[in-house]
């Protein structure tokens, strides 16, 4: 009976190791074997691994692969990412524009000044040197002018003209009027105590005010050689001009043009009080 059992146990115990060795035949044939399946996951914050959740991603993996297979696989696959990441393009960036910020106005490009052509000079000094002795005023509506050079000094036009009268006054001064017409105004300058006339003068002739007239004198009524300046906006001798027809009109006119501010020449040009050029 005792042998009996023995060989029962041997029997069973027989059994056990070929199941077991016929056990881990089939396991080892698993193990080698490589069943594909799949794992699905989100990742939601790379930081934070706790918070992963299984989602719709598809990964073949072996089961051969440890069980921490897809949570390496997910980490790198980040580290990748972010390699991949730093060697692609630059995201632009929207900057919050600074309220306080004023853009400043664009500046203009600065224009070549163009230099503006000063207007002809129309009106000139009667003489190359001068000192002002008397300036107009009511009753003497003119200025007296003195030279060192006394009756040396020569006489010119104040402006391009026409002679329009050659006589004496009643005291015996030597005269000289011109007729100008500026962009059709008529003056009238009058020459007053010349010592001599320039030679070939008349009435009618064209002068322009390099054009001598006579030097200067004291003949007529006079304290010295000086000469005695008029300048006023008529034509004296001109029939057709009520104010200045003849030399009794155009003394009353002066006067009354002195009254209301006209000055003569310093009404058309500065007119220093010394002077040594024209």
């Amino acid at each position: 009976m005792k042998t009996k059992k023995i060989k029962d146990k041997c029997l069973v115990a027989i059994c056990i190791s070929f199941l077991l060795i016929s056990t881990g035949l089939q396991s080892n044939i698993m193990l080698k074997k490589e069943v594909p399946y799949e794992i699905n996951y989100e990742y939601v914050n790379i930081k934070d691994m706790a918070q992963a959740k299984v989602t719709n991603k598809v990964e073949k993996v072996s089961v051969q692969e440890p069980i921490t297979a897809p949570l390496t696989a997910l980490l790198l696959s980040d580290k990748q990412g972010e390699k991949e990441k730093d060697k692609g393009e630059l995201e632009e960036v929207e900057l919050e524009e600074n309220p306080n910020h004023q853009e400043e106005p664009p500046q203009e490009e600065p224009q070549e000044q163009q230099e503006e052509t000063p207007p002809p000079q129309i009106w000139y000094l009667p003489t190359e040197m001068g000192h002002i002795t008397q300036t107009p005023h009511y009753g003497h509506t003119a200025f007296d002018i003195t030279s060192p050079r006394a009756q040396e000094e020569t006489i010119f036009p104040v402006a391009n003209g026409v002679i329009s009268g050659i006589y004496k006054d009643g005291a015996g001064a030597l005269i000289i009027t011109i007729l100008h017409d500026i962009d059709g105004k008529k003056y009238t300058s009058q020459y007053v105590h010349l010592s001599r006339y320039a030679k070939d003068l008349y009435v009618g002739k064209p002068v322009t005010i390099n054009d001598a007239l006579g030097q200067m004198g004291t003949t007529g009524v006079s304290t010295g050689v000086h000469l005695h300046l008029s300048v006023m906006d008529c034509a004296l001798f001109d029939s057709n001009d009520p104010n200045c027809s003849n030399l009794n009109y155009f003394f009353n006119y002066s006067n009354k043009r002195v009254n209301e501010g006209y000055l003569g020449l310093s009404s058309m040009m500065i007119v220093p009080e010394e002077w040594n050029s024209r």
